[in-house]
Formats: C-alpha cells, sequence, structure tokens
C-alpha cells in the first residue's frame, strides 16, 4: 500500500494498474481507522468503550474479508462497487430494524409506566445490554451483506428461482409485438 506518495498511486490509478487486492486493502484501512477514530471520546464506561470496539473492529475485519473472497470466489467483478451498494442497503435494513426494536422497548416501558410497574437496572446492566444488542445487530447486518455477496456471486441477485431475471415487460405482463 502506498501511504503518502498520492502521485504513485494517482500514476497507478490513471494506468489501471491498481489491483484489486489493492483496492481492498485500502477500504479495510480506511473502515479500520474510522472505526478507531470514532472510539476515541465516549461517555461510556471505558470498558464498554473498548468491547464495542473490539466487536466493531473484528466485525469489519472478519465481514469486509468474506465479502471480498465471496467475490473473488464468484465473477470476481466489481468488488468496491458491490460493497458500497450493498453495505448502504443492509445498513437502512438495520437501521430501521434497530428504530422498530426501539420503539418496541419505549412503547413496552410506556405500558408498564402505565401499568405501575417500574423495572429499574443498575448502569452497569444497561451497559451489557447495550454490548449485547450491538453484537447482535453487527452479526444481522454482516449476514445481510454476506448472503447479498453470495446471492450476487451466484447470478442469484433477482430473487427469482433459478437467478432468472424478469424484465419490467414480463413483470406486468407486456409480451412483445403485443398492443395493452
Amino acid at each position: 500500500m502506498i501511504w503518502f506518495k498520492i502521485k504513485e498511486l494517482e500514476k497507478l490509478l490513471t494506468e489501471g494498474k491498481l489491483s484489486d487486492k489493492l483496492e481492498f486493502q485500502y477500504l479495510l484501512t480506511s473502515l479500520i481507522i474510522i472505526t478507531a477514530a470514532n472510539y476515541l471520546s465516549d461517555e461510556d464506561p471505558l470498558w464498554a468503550l473498548w468491547v464495542h470496539l473490539l466487536i466493531s473492529l473484528g466485525a469489519i475485519i472478519w465481514g469486509v474479508r468474506k465479502s471480498f473472497e465471496i467475490n473473488q470466489g464468484g465473477d470476481n467483478r466489481d468488488y468496491l462497487k458491490r460493497f458500497i451498494s450493498l453495505t448502504f442497503v443492509a445498513g437502512m435494513r438495520i437501521v430501521v430494524f434497530v428504530l422498530f426494536v426501539s420503539f418496541l422497548i419505549v412503547v413496552s416501558k410506556l405500558i408498564l409506566g402505565a401499568l405501575g410497574v417500574s423495572i429499574d437496572l443498575s448502569s452497569f446492566l444497561k451497559e451489557v445490554l447495550e454490548v449485547v444488542a450491538f453484537f447482535i445487530f453487527t452479526g444481522l447486518y454482516y449476514n445481510i451483506l454476506l448472503s447479498s455477496f453470495k446471492r450476487v456471486n451466484s447470478g442469484d441477485g433477482s430473487g427469482i428461482p433459478g437467478g432468472a431475471v424478469k424484465l419490467p415487460e414480463e413483470e406486468i405482463g407486456i409480451v412483445k409485438g403485443s398492443r395493452a
């Protein structure tokens, strides 16, 4: 990897000589640095920060490598394009799921409060539950991402059995040569 000599990197890019493996190394290194920087300051206890950081780094290193391996084992094309687009959609799915779970928790607390039931958790137990939830949501995210990579690389990105892709005309029943 080229760390500081940007002209050298520009030359490789211009000449089309930057390999997928090197692109992958840049991606993984960038994600590790961004993740580590995200945990530099926080209000959580130090142990919780370290556990979150280790889960994040472990998941990123394992998940990004696994997605690269899946792509190499498939048609070995367009890794970054696939990674960027699939991570976005997988992330959106997790965000919606987390919001739904959070909504259920808030509604449950409101109902329990209206019934006069109070559940007081220690700050330590709250942190433990947060770490466990983070671990589960991270696992779900990478499950979605890696499953998508497998489908794309098997030629079955359509969701249709056998991987056949329906054209929009077939989807709505229009046959070539006929008029609606």
